[in-house]
């Protein structure tokens, strides 16, 4: 099948059907992405899919950035939104009703204590997966004392991230020009 002649509904078909099917992470829903377009519907090649995963790295939704530009590849911007729209719907729709069931019931005492018992385990996965992360790369006193600063300033202070974001950055830019000539030395 020519790239021409595959329509946008066949383009929106296959986006819902990984929408709606695809968990597991990201790598999953790519592997899946492959599956449909790649193997079965040998809409891209795996080198033109390939490519697509490359793009997906750029920003935001590696995901989504796929689905653009197997979509743009397909049947340029009429595809790229197609696909795209097709692939978030089904999470934007199941958003939409968990949130309305939320504000409706949300007064409910044993929905109460299943959301306070949830809470925990939120803060238990997000720690893990920062512990992950910063494992091996925290390795010295000044990097633990400006987290827990961070932590200070945005908890007990109130400061918002997108500033300590903004100055983190203007630190390690600071102490880059400063200790530029001993990185030289170094390497």
């Amino acid at each position: 099948m020519t790239k021409d002649k595959i329509s946008l509904i066949d383009i929106a078909k296959v986006f819902l059907t990984i929408g709606a099917i695809g968990f597991g992470g990201g790598m999953a829903i790519i592997a899946l992405m492959q599956e449909y377009c790649v193997n079965r519907k040998k809409w891209l090649t795996f080198d033109e899919f390939s490519c697509a995963i490359a793009f997906g790295q750029f920003w935001g939704s590696k995901t989504t950035n796929i689905s653009i530009f197997v979509g743009y590849q397909l049947r340029g911007l009429k595809g790229a939104f197609v696909a795209a729209l097709s692939f978030l719907a089904p999470s934007i729709t199941i958003v939409i009703i968990l949130a309305s069931l939320y504000m409706k019931y949300n007064q409910i005492p044993s929905l109460e204590l299943a959301l306070k018992g949830v809470r925990p385990v939120v803060i238990a996965l997000i720690l893990s997966a920062a512990y992950k992360m910063g494992k091996g790369r925290i390795n010295d006193f000044e990097k633990i004392f400006l987290i827990f600063l961070a932590v200070f300033l945005a908890l007990v202070l109130k400061i918002r991230v997108f500033i300590l974001v903004l100055s983190t950055i203007l630190y390690g830019v600071i102490k880059f020009i400063l200790f530029r000539g001993k990185l030289n030395e170094d390497n």
